[in-house]
């Protein structure tokens, strides 16, 4: 026999658990020989078990998350761009406006962003172009602030390796005193803007 309360096994005939001190229900006529089994026991479900399915949930949540941002990115990319996906590798790894340059390397020889009037017929900008995949056009655009006048340089540049490229501004007269900026276009995406001004 057992317990019926915490499914000690007790002695034939008692009338109480050892165990647990409960009353022992005598049985029924004609089932005095039949076993009792002791109740049946819940699986339980440990701290640390609850605490590894939670971590894997999580992760799950947070990498469904990454994907959903990234989708969402590409399709505002592509909304962007005329629904046309354009990806590249170029940059721009340094740039600065010059007044004299290495003709053979287009390296900045004199760095300045401050151009005197009287003596300045061109201005140069000049950057390290880094990670070219391919065939990538590099191009230029001049801003006179004050005015709001804007004008783009004659000649796009196409690359195929990394390198320094320049482009330049020429005013054979003399520029207009006053505060100016330059656009560095890569594949006709605007990648790095510099100020300078002439006085």
């Amino acid at each position: 026999m057992f317990c019926s309360n915490c499914g000690t096994k007790v002695e034939p005939g008692a009338k109480f658990c050892s165990a647990c001190g409960a009353a022992l229900a005598r049985p029924s006529a004609g089932f005095e020989n039949q076993q009792v089994s002791p109740p049946l026991q819940q699986p339980t479900i440990t701290n640390q078990q609850q605490y590894t399915f939670l971590k894997k949930r999580k992760g799950c949540l947070i990498a469904v998350g990454v994907v959903a941002f990234l989708f969402l990115t590409l399709i505002v990319l592509a909304i962007m761009n005329g629904g046309e996906f354009s990806f590249s590798t170029a940059n721009i790894s340094e740039a600065y406006m010059a007044s004299k340059i290495n003709p053979e390397t287009s390296e900045p020889l004199i760095k300045t962003n401050v151009f005197p009037k009287r003596s300045t017929t061109r201005i140069y900008v000049t950057a390290l172009a880094k990670n070219i995949p391919g065939k990538t056009k590099f191009s230029a655009i001049w801003y006179h602030i004050s005015s709001g006048s804007s004008l783009k340089s004659e000649n796009d540049l196409l690359l195929d390796r990394d390198r320094w490229v320049n482009f330049s501004l020429t005013n054979p007269r003399g520029f207009v005193v006053g505060d100016y900026k330059v656009e560095i276009l890569i594949n006709d995406k605007v990648k790095e803007t510099l100020n300078f001004k002439v006085e």
